[in-house]
């Protein structure tokens, strides 16, 4: 009897392990399927979120492309009104009257027809008040450099330049005051 009962003993602790070792083994295995389905989730939600990041970008720069072409459209539609407000000829320069009503005061008078009362832009503003002229004054024949709509600007120049140009000065000073006062010392 002995015999036979560590017989079924050994049998059933065989039996045992060998079930114990299935039920490790598929232990084993599904903590290796969760692992995986694990990672898998893992890797799925990084590219979902690398695929939301491209589209992301994509929008953004098909936005930009749509702000830039429109901005452009909007340029070039304020250029073409600008041409056809402008008249086809080149625009008359003033000259001033005996009474001196006209002045020059450096605006092309086509402009200031056309854009009466249209504000003026930053730029147009800076490129106008950028442009330097040397203009002679006809009256005393001074040279001076202005600036813009009428800024002066003082001009650098060597001793014997100075001096020359207030020779000059006075001389053309000399003889507007002789012009302008010899008919009145007269008497009658």
């Amino acid at each position: 009897r002995d015999a036979s009962s560590e017989s079924t003993n050994s049998s059933s602790s065989s039996s045992s392990s060998s079930s114990d070792s299935s039920t490790e083994r598929k232990r084993r295995k599904k903590k290796l399927k969760r692992k995986l389905l694990k990672v898998q989730k893992k890797e799925e939600k990084v590219r979902k979120k690398a695929l939301r990041k491209e589209k992301k970008a994509k929008r953004k720069q098909e936005k930009l492309e749509k702000k830039h072409a429109k901005r452009k459209l909007k340029e070039e539609r304020k250029a073409a009104r600008i041409r056809e407000q402008q008249p086809p000829a080149a625009p008359s320069v003033a000259k001033p009257d005996e009474g001196g009503a006209l002045q020059d005061c450096g605006v092309p008078l086509g402009l200031m027809n056309c854009k009466a009362r249209a504000p003026e832009t930053r730029e147009e503003y800076d490129a106008r008040q950028s442009i330097i002229r040397r203009v002679v004054d006809p009256a005393t024949g001074r040279a001076r450099l202005i600036k813009g709509d009428g800024e002066i600007i003082e001009e650098f120049v060597s001793r014997e330049r100075h001096q020359e140009i207030n020779r000059q000065a006075t001389a053309a000073d000399g003889a507007e005051f002789q012009r302008r006062t010899v008919g009145f010392n007269k008497v009658p």
